[in-house]
């Protein structure tokens, strides 16, 4: 499925929904005896514009992100471990070094997510990590390739962390689980493409290795989509090229009425050490470290289908039906709460169970005769994907001002990175094929997760019940339709550059 009809699939559902969420059919502030409203069909061809353009374009770079992260382990397959001479643990380390680069590369993320465009940091973030993955090509001996590891997740380590505030600086809170689905979902998209890549680069008559080629023709493509989104993202609502000067007006407003923020350049210190004391803040780490520490399967799948019998290219036909999988459970995990108000946790917690049911599988079955079982098992425990898409869209959602959305966003890619880095040494030659330690390792930390979705619903519903209480009892800057006198200076809600985190701002609910 190409990205342009998943936006055109997002807008359905949209349009669809539209009775479902009233946020969507009408937005409206009072301000003295006036009242200001947006038009729902503006406001429907405004969220249609920014889907054709700003949504295939997250969905592309996400896509040859994953498949050029993916990339080693259907080079593994193709000769990359024999050519290189690699032992096991060299390549297990091969894997965990990728993610030791994003973790060094999350602090300057942080700072500079808060002081520079966006769009342009991640542009040029693209463009290097290209022209890295093409240099892993020429790679002689592990040296080699540990560094270039080493620094293709450097390059990357902005993508992630920058799409969350992306998708917050377009779309509101009720249109964040749909968007996040649209980019994640290209996760489950890449390894089927990825496959299909191997498979043809593999039957090619070419003197080059094909894991050589692969790396040179992905990493090619991803430095030509880097040029493409220096180019085609626009900074945010009120400079999107795309969108006529009316339409500018209320993509910004829409934003503005369901109390979000700009884009800034400024690194707000008292937001920062508000992100730490914030009990939340710490169950958005939780959740990263777990969902880390059951994703070697997505990257040693290939190895475990291969050991269990199947030659490199029937390795990489059979896995393929784990992308629809991977694919499936995103959207799944998207919908539900679009029918659904107030259910991403309940959510969260039903996706834990696929990967869950699937590394039990990889554990229990026994190896004879149960073969296909095996393989299913990979493509339920590679569903990670839809349970980092439900955690990216409640921190989009729940997390307010810009330096603390860059502070919770980097802090939990730091968290998912660390988990990244220590779990590939669970997956270690000697527990070829099956793997049972790194599994065990998996349901320990998908049932950990569960039980911070309980923890964070409690905390939120409290937070929300108790500002509820306080409105109730005649408090009225509580109210999610306050406006402040002395902020509100024309008439239009909150103050678009109104930089207020989730905790300031009195009006704000918690979305659950």
């Amino acid at each position: 499925m190409t990205s342009a009809s998943l936006s055109s699939a997002t807008r359905d559902v949209e349009k669809s929904g539209a009775s479902i969420d009233p946020g969507a059919e009408e937005i409206e502030a009072t301000h003295n005896s006036q009242i200001y409203s947006i038009d729902p069909a503006e406001e429907r061809r405004v969220v249609r514009k920014l889907d054709t353009v700003i949504m295939p374009v997250m969905a592309l770079v996400y896509l040859f992100q994953y498949i050029d992260k993916q990339a080693i382990s259907q080079a593994a397959i193709f000769g990359l471990t024999t050519d290189l001479k690699l032992s096991g643990v060299e390549f297990s380390w091969a894997v965990s070094l990728f993610y030791v680069g994003q973790l060094v590369a999350e602090y300057p993320t942080m700072f500079l997510l808060s002081r520079l465009p966006v769009t342009s940091y991640v542009g040029i973030s693209i463009v290097l990590w290209g022209a890295v993955n093409m240099a892993m090509g020429s790679v002689h001996n592990w040296h080699g390739l540990a560094a270039a590891r080493f620094f293709l997740g450097f390059t990357e380590g902005a993508v992630s962390p920058a799409f969350i505030i992306i998708t917050s600086l377009y779309y509101k809170r009720t249109e964040h689980p749909l968007r996040t689905a649209t980019w994640l979902s290209m996760s489950g998209v890449s390894q089927i493409v990825g496959a299909l890549m191997m498979y043809g680069i593999g039957h090619s008559n070419m003197s080059l290795a094909p894991w050589r080629a692969f790396f040179i023709i992905a990493g090619g493509l991803t430095a030509a989509l880097g040029v493409l989104f220096v180019i085609v993202m626009p900074r945010d609502t009120k400079t999107a090229w795309f969108l006529t000067e009316r339409e500018r007006q209320i993509a910004s407003q829409r934003l503005v009425m369901d109390r979000g923020t700009r884009d800034r350049k400024d690194f707000n210190i008292q937001q920062a050490k508000e992100t730490f004391l914030t009990p939340t803040t710490w169950i958005y780490f939780l959740w990263a470290l777990c969902l880390a520490l059951t994703t070697p399967i997505l990257k040693f799948n290939a190895s475990v289908i291969n050991g269990f019998g199947y030659n490199k290219f029937q390795t990489m036909l059979v896995g393929l039906p784990g992308g629809l999988v991977n694919f499936c459970t995103v959207w799944v995990g998207a919908l539900v709460p679009r029918f659904f108000p107030n259910a991403r946790t309940f959510t969260g917690m039903g996706l834990c169970l696929v990967p869950l049911t699937g590394a039990v599988l990889l554990i229990a079955l026994p190896s004879e005769g149960y073969d296909w079982g095996i393989v299913v098992g990979t493509w339920m425990g590679a569903c990670s994907a839809a349970l980092v898409a439900s955690a990216a869209s409640i921190i989009a959602s729940n997390v307010k001002g810009n330096t603390k959305k860059s502070v919770v966003s980097t802090g939990f890619f730091i968290s998912f990175c660390v988990g990244c880095i220590v779990s590939p040494q669970a997956w270690t030659a000697d527990q070829a094929p099956r793997y049972t330690k790194g599994c065990i390792l998996s349901v320990v930390s998908l049932c950990v997760s569960m039980c911070g979705y309980v923890v964070y619903r409690i905390l939120a519903s409290r937070e929300n019940k108790k500002r509820d209480a306080k409105l109730a009892a005649g408090q009225a800057e509580y109210s999610p339709e306050y406006i402040d006198p002395s902020v509100n200076t024309t008439g239009d809600g909150i103050d678009i550059d109104s930089d207020l985190t989730e905790i300031q701002d009195l009006g704000f609910r918690y979305i659950l």
